[in-house]
């Protein structure tokens, strides 16, 4: 199968491929084979139907790159793992989100645990994904003025997506609750579990419920297993 692109350089390192209709797992597909075909030390982001590609002097390699898209046939075998966090519903924003989309701060935690999410990408911060497919009763604008401080695993909306803070930063998404581990470990290989195209789930637990799952996740062998849906 093969599939429309466009690629432009910004500046030497950095180079842009945008695609026209294609799901999360089939970009997933294009980035294993450009790390097959030209390095797995090949720096890829994708997010939001694009990927960037960041290496030294990478838009001397743009020709060859666009020779191997045009190439390249995509498969539709590959298949989403489905991921499931444990979240505390604590967010500092519960409150002004209720009042601002006039839904009971009971209401906003049913929602966002209903649906079943597709991971676009990566970006704005090492190991932030983009969750899309969040109810439309839930799509609120940014904050006007991002926080000063949002804590590390925060669960936040903006938009129609939804995330996870890995780090202490400022932000302008709304702050829905917690979970109880760091996703992203770049000591680790991969860094991260989860990987553009798959499932994402989220269930609601009480404080006593994420201290257990933060106990879980530093004892058990098989993180994967611990977090794969169960429903």
């Amino acid at each position: 199968m093969g599939f429309k692109f466009r690629t432009y350089a910004i500046g030497q390192d950095l180079l842009t491929l945008e695609f026209q209709g294609l799901t999360p797992l089939f970009l997933r597909q294009i980035m294993s084979g450009l790390k097959a075909h030209f390095g797995q030390h090949l720096d890829i982001l994708a997010v939001n139907g694009s990927l960037s590609l960041f290496e030294k002097n990478i838009s001397n390699s743009q020709t060859a790159i666009e020779g191997f898209l045009s190439d390249f046939r995509l498969s539709g075998a590959d298949k989403p793992h489905c991921w499931e966090l444990a979240v505390h519903y604590n967010g500092a924003d519960l409150e002004a989100l209720s009042l601002q989309l006039g839904l009971s701060t009971k209401q906003i935690i049913e929602l966002h645990q209903s649906q079943t999410y597709t991971l676009e990408g990566f970006g704005f911060l090492p190991g932030f994904f983009y969750a899309s497919s969040l109810p439309k009763a839930l799509h609120v604008a940014r904050k006007n003025t991002p926080a000063l401080r949002v804590p590390r695993r925060s669960v936040a909306i903006a938009g129609g997506q939804t995330g996870v803070y890995p780090v202490e930063t400022s932000g302008g998404w709304h702050v829905l609750g917690e979970i109880a581990f760091d996703l992203f470990d770049h000591r680790s290989q991969p860094p991260m579990l989860m990987n553009v195209g798959d499932e994402l789930r989220f269930k609601s637990v009480n404080k006593q419920e994420l201290h257990e799952w933060s106990q879980a996740w530093m004892q058990v062998a098989n993180r994967k297993q611990l977090l794969t849906c169960s429903r």
